[in-house]
């Protein structure tokens, strides 16, 4: 059986990372990283933000440099694990192949972040899509055994979306990218707040 899972905002906090990031590009932003984060939980996007706030800014001039930088090592070790994931992946480990799929550029540079989260060795595979293909095509053409009792958990509401279409489980978790009301909207199987609460409902 196999267990899929997104990496930011569903095994990681991402969220100093992304909040820093945005600072540095607009930097007359006032905004909070609890302002920031609660517009991007409730699916306020950046070219959203820009337009209503800061109309100087060009979306497409930003967006340009946000890919650029948002994957350089320094703004990685701002990632940090949410307290139940090591336990969480440990438990599952005992009866699911756990596979991670993952929107990331770069193969190495998410490598490296693994091994300094301690998650590496819980994956038996690694899918990145790393600006290629979309996650649907690269879970379409990976050569995963599949099973009835497979699961996919992510906070992002076109992942749920996604593994509903190829027949997968779905668990949406809510400490993440969305919020509990956003991600409800998509339909997943289950909905939890925690991973922990993870082990109670597969």
């Amino acid at each position: 059986m196999n267990m899929i899972f997104d990496l930011d905002g569903t095994l990681i906090d991402a969220s100093e990372r992304m909040y820093r990031l945005f600072q540095k590009l607009i930097p007359e932003s006032e905004l909070t990283k609890e302002q920031y984060w609660a517009l991007k939980r409730n699916k306020i996007s950046h070219q959203m933000i820009l337009e209503k706030s800061f109309p100087l800014h060009d979306f497409d001039s930003f967006q340009r440099a946000w890919l650029a930088q948002i994957e350089q090592e320094h703004y990685l070790d701002m990632d940090c694990n949410y307290p139940d994931t090591i336990a969480v992946l440990s438990a599952l480990s005992r009866n699911y192949e756990i596979v991670l799929l993952t929107a990331r550029q770069s193969k190495e540079n998410l490598y490296h972040e693994l091994e300094r989260l301690g998650l590496k060795p819980f994956f038996s595979r690694i899918l990145v899509t790393e600006a290629r293909t979309g996650k649907n095509a690269l879970l379409e053409k990976s050569d995963l055994t599949k099973s009835d009792d497979d699961v996919f958990v992510s906070d992002m509401g076109k992942d749920i979306l996604t593994g509903k279409a190829l027949g997968y489980k779905t668990v949406g978790i809510t400490h993440g990218f969305m919020s509990g009301e956003a991600l409800r909207a998509y339909q997943p199987d289950h909905l939890i707040n925690t991973l922990n609460q993870l082990l109670d409902v597969i």
